[in-house]
C-alpha cells in the first residue's frame, strides 16, 4: 500500500487505563494523521514472574503489532537484554553501550530489508528515527498531572506504519543509554528503582 510522502504532524497523549494495581497500565495514544489511532503501553507496576523483564505493546487498526522487551530500568523495558517483534516477526537491533561518540551510540535496527537509525539528542530533548528518505522526530508536549509527558510528533518523507511503529514504541523505552550523559544520570538510580520495583 503507498502511504505517500510529506510531512505528517501528531500529538500522543499520556494514557493510563485506571484499572487495580494488578492491571494497571500506562503509555501514550492518539490519531497520527492518515495513519489513524494508535495506542502504546506497558505494565504500571513491576511483576516478579517477568524476572526483571518488562514489555511495551504497541497496536491501532493500520499499525503492526509491535512489541518491546527488555531489562526494567525507571519502570520501563530498557535498552538491556532488548528484544523487538513486529507482528511477531523479530527485529534485529545493534547498540554500542561502551561507545564514545554520540553517532557510535545510536541503536541501528534492520527490519525487513530496511536499515534504520534510532538517536537521543539527550534527556528531555527530541528522540529520532532515521531511514533512507524518512525522518521521525518525536519530543516531549504538555505535562497531565498524575498521568505523565505527552509527545509531539513529526514525520518526513515516505513514513508507512512500520516507520511510525518503531518510532512510537520506543518513546515507551528508556533510552538513557543511547547518550553518556543520560547514562551517567541515570546509573546512580538504578538501584533504587530495582528495591522500588522489588518492593512492590
Amino acid at each position: 500500500m503507498e502511504y505517500g510522502s510529506g510531512v505528517v504532524k501528531f500529538e500522543l497523549a499520556a494514557y493510563e487505563n485506571g484499572g487495580n494495581a494488578r492491571d494497571a497500565k500506562e503509555g501514550l495514544q492518539g490519531e497520527v494523521g492518515r495513519f489513524g489511532y494508535v495506542i502504546v503501553e506497558h505494565a504500571k507496576v513491576y511483576r516478579r514472574a517477568e524476572r526483571g523483564m518488562d514489555s511495551v505493546r504497541l497496536s491501532g487498526p493500520s499499525f503492526p503489532v509491535t512489541v518491546f522487551r527488555g531489562k526494567r530500568r525507571n519502570s520501563q523495558p530498557s535498552l538491556a537484554k532488548a528484544e523487538l517483534t513486529l507482528d511477531a516477526r523479530p527485529v534485529g537491533l545493534r547498540f554500542n553501550s561502551r561507545a564514545v561518540r554520540k553517532q557510535d551510540r545510536a541503536l541501528r535496527i534492520s527490519y525487513d530489508g530496511r536499515e534504520y537509525i534510532y538517536s537521543s539528542d539527550g534527556m528531555g530533548k527530541p528522540n529520532s528515527l532515521v531511514r533512507d528518505g524518512v525522518r521521525i522526530t518525536l519530543e516531549l508536549g504538555d505535562f497531565i498531572p498524575s498521568v505523565g509527558m505527552c509527545r509531539n510528533g513529526e514525520a518526513v518523507g515516505p513514513v508507512d506504519p512500520v516507520d511510525l511503529a518503531i518510532a512510537i514504541v520506543l518513546e515507551e523505552v528508556d533510552s538513557d543509554a543511547l547518550t553518556l550523559s543520560g547514562a551517567a544520570l541515570s546509573s546512580p538510580f538504578a538501584l533504587m528503582h530495582h528495591l522500588s520495583d522489588t518492593a512492590e
